[in-house]
């Protein structure tokens, strides 16, 4: 076309170029997330806290941060994420309670599994932090809402009296040996806010001739589940997970902490095991209409470094087991038995006070890095006598005819003890 004595064309416009962004990646470069990422935070004191990247959100489901290059993938990662000035929301049971505010980041050593970066920041938390050392971390604009209604800050008497009720069932149906006190091997009784309903659900870890922590050996069993309120029979097992050490290995479950990270209205559940010599995080949710494990990351052996000597105070108290956890009833014929490894025998002139074992093998920096609080090793078999007896569960109804006796509970999620009155 011609204007002007000018020649005018319209011609196609050029391929327009891709931004780059994280899929753009060079050839061999691991891949970066490209959604929210889950964080566990530890309280270091004096308003200082180390932060660790745990997952990457992807849906109702959580990814693996996984690389070939450590090195390299940990730098990227924190330019891309952990820049010194950034803010993230900090959260306890579901509701945000303060933030955090990024200092430093660095890639850790090659014997740390995951190799994930380390954060460093300062902790400006409210009032609804408590005493918590533990939190969990989103980025601000990944906030979901704190969720409706919000769970009990502690076990109701009537989770106290049907954890152990429900518990021998689940373990009656796996053919597994049972407690012989039901009291001492309830080691965590946590409420969670369950969407639909004004009521709160809980989920529970009982223990067998175990401890919430690392160390001990592989004789013993856990089991952990998630219930949730029923009109009719009070509460109702949506999930459970069972563990026989002789099969598994050592996997004792604690709950970390619960947050609707998905923003779907019901709050997902992070949870840290421990093995004989190492750590390792899982996560359990809701996917459509079934409660299932979203997520588990467990480093391979070969990542591990040889387990820590234990000092003669802790072998001792690892050398026996009191019958209260033991099992009160022989196995089911058709199941096999395996008879535990020797225990190292306490030395002849033992400490008086001795540190609990720190897990050798890190999904999670070591203690004093600040990745996760330092367990609890208190025996679940070694409560002081003077304690009560706790009551056997009634196996055929769901509420007892009579009221129990005075209990003292362990509360391995605060790390507290609350002693149970009479109604």
């Amino acid at each position: 076309m011609q204007w002007g004595g000018a020649e005018l064309a319209f011609v196609p416009p050029p391929p327009k170029e891709q931004e780059a962004g994280p899929a753009d990646e060079e050839p061999g470069e691991d891949r970066l997330p490209e959604g929210p990422l889950l964080h566990l935070v530890h309280a270091q004191g004096g308003g200082i806290g180390t932060l660790v990247p745990i997952a990457e959100i992807s849906g109702d489901s959580l990814r693996r941060l996984e690389a070939d290059d450590w090195e390299r993938y940990g730098n990227r990662l924190i330019a891309e994420h952990y820049r010194a000035g950034d803010e993230l929301a900090l959260f306890r049971a579901g509701a945000r309670v303060g933030t955090f505010i990024i200092q430093s980041a660095e890639v850790p050593p090659e014997s740390v599994c995951p190799r994930v970066p380390r954060v460093t920041g300062i902790m400006e938390l409210g009032p609804g932090a408590g005493d918590a050392t533990e939190f969990l971390a989103l980025r601000k604009t990944d906030a979901p809402a704190p969720p409706r209604p919000a769970a009990a800050p502690q076990p109701t008497r009537a989770m106290q009296v049907l954890a152990p009720i429900l518990a021998e069932r689940l373990l009656r149906a796996r053919s597994a040996p049972l407690p012989g006190n039901w009291q001492r091997a309830m080691a965590q009784l946590t409420p969670i806010p369950i969407a639909g309903s004004e009521e709160p659900g809980f989920a529970a870890t009982f223990l067998v001739g175990d401890t919430l922590g690392p160390g001990l050996d592989d004789a013993g069993s856990s089991l952990f589940f998630v219930a949730t309120p029923q009109a009719q029979s009070g509460y109702e097992p949506v999930f459970a997970e069972y563990n026989d050490y002789a099969s598994t290995g050592k996997a004792a479950p604690r709950l970390v902490d619960y947050l609707d990270w998905d923003r779907d209205g019901q709050v997902e559940l992070l949870l840290q095991y421990y093995g004989v010599a190492d750590t390792w995080f899982a996560a359990v949710g809701r996917a459509g209409s079934q409660w299932r494990t979203i997520f588990q990351h467990r480093c391979p052996p070969s990542a591990a470094a040889p387990p820590a000597e234990q000092d003669s105070a802790q072998a001792g108290a690892s050398s026996t087991r009191q019958a209260s956890s033991q099992p009160t009833e022989p196995a089911p014929a058709g199941q096999q038995q395996t008879s535990p490894r020797p225990r190292q025998q306490p030395a002849p002139e033992p400490r008086q006070q001795a540190a609990p074992p720190a897990a050798t093998r890190a999904d999670t920096a070591p203690v004093p890095s600040g990745v996760g609080v330092r367990p609890d090793t208190t025996r679940r078999d070694t409560l002081p006598a003077q304690s009560r007896a706790a009551f056997g569960p009634d196996t055929t109804r769901l509420h007892p005819v009579a009221q129990p006796v005075q209990d003292t509970v362990t509360r391995r999620d605060t790390l507290r003890r609350d002693t149970i009155g009479e109604p």
